[in-house]
């Protein structure tokens, strides 16, 4: 073990520990924490405020990832697009990979606690403890629910922005959390139809391994008709203009006309709209 972890340690590049926090997946869900805060109604602006609800907004992100691929090490080492993952590889030890996780959890909460407010505290440890425990460690091994346990880790970065904003949360606050929410199954059900066969390898239970690609592309179907329902609902609380409504609507229907094409054309086809659907949702995000 102790050469293992000698050899790993020699190979190990700054790029592989950056890699761990995934940091393509960081920046988007820290933008959402930006918006959370641009809508709230009467909120600090702050530039100070800012850059440290953003700061730790993605330092939690980051430490949930490692966490994550800590957990999930064995299983991505079953997986062609994951095997050479720095932990997988035997690139980084797994103790290193623990103390990244730790330290970057852990400064994230105490600089919400401290430069910001309880509130933006407490929601970035919750969406830390839900990703970590609830969507790794229980149900992405054993339902296919895991994918909709992501989404409420998910949609926590637009309520600790807007809590960070305003020390507290309303009605608009819990549509853009419902949005994240419904957005992540988008995101990952169009990434399990790309990669289906990785995921049966590695008896990850999602939709497309245990109900088929079928049943993955009438769920994207489903979810986007919600999304589509609640898209408007920001304009109809009053925190969003007829610009973001003619834009929210546009994109809905697009994103919702794909879906439902996807799923007319079946699994043989699987495969390539998850790789179109996959794309559009970072757009449509």
């Amino acid at each position: 073990m102790a050469t293992t972890v000698a050899h790993a340690t020699e190979k190990a590049s700054i790029r592989d520990y950056v890699g761990l926090v995934k940091p393509q997946h960081v920046l988007p869900s820290t933008f959402t924490a930006w918006v959370g805060m641009l809508l709230a109604p009467g909120g600090s602006l702050l530039p100070e405020r800012v850059i440290v609800t953003l700061t730790g907004t993605a330092l939690a992100i980051a430490g949930a990832h490692v966490f994550n691929a800590i957990l999930d090490r064995d299983l991505d080492a079953l997986m062609e697009r994951t095997r050479a993952r720095p932990l997988p590889s035997g690139r980084v030890p797994v103790g290193h990979a623990w103390v990244l996780g730790t330290v970057l959890s852990a400064l994230s909460v105490l600089m919400m606690a401290l430069l910001v407010n309880v509130p933006a505290a407490l929601l970035t440890l919750a969406g830390i403890l839900i990703y970590v425990v609830v969507y790794t460690s229980w149900l992405k091994r054993r339902s296919p629910w895991n994918t909709l346990a992501g989404g409420f880790s998910g949609g926590a970065p637009p309520l600790i922005g807007w809590a960070a904003a305003t020390g507290s949360l309303s009605w608009p606050a819990m549509v853009l959390f419902a949005i994240m929410v419904v957005w992540q199954p988008l995101h990952f059900f169009a990434l399990s139809l790309k990669v289906a066969d990785d995921y049966r390898r590695a008896g990850f239970p999602m939709v497309v391994v245990v109900h088929g690609e079928q049943a993955t592309l009438n769920q994207i179907v489903v979810y986007c008709a919600i999304a589509a329902l609640l898209a408007p609902l920001l304009t109809i609380l009053g925190v969003t203009g007829t610009v973001y409504l003619v834009v929210a609507l546009v994109l809905s229907a697009i994103y919702l006309v794909a879906a439902i094409r996807a799923a007319r054309e079946g699994p043989a086809r699987a495969e390539y709209w998850g790789r179109r659907l996959l794309r559009y949702a970072l757009t449509y995000l």
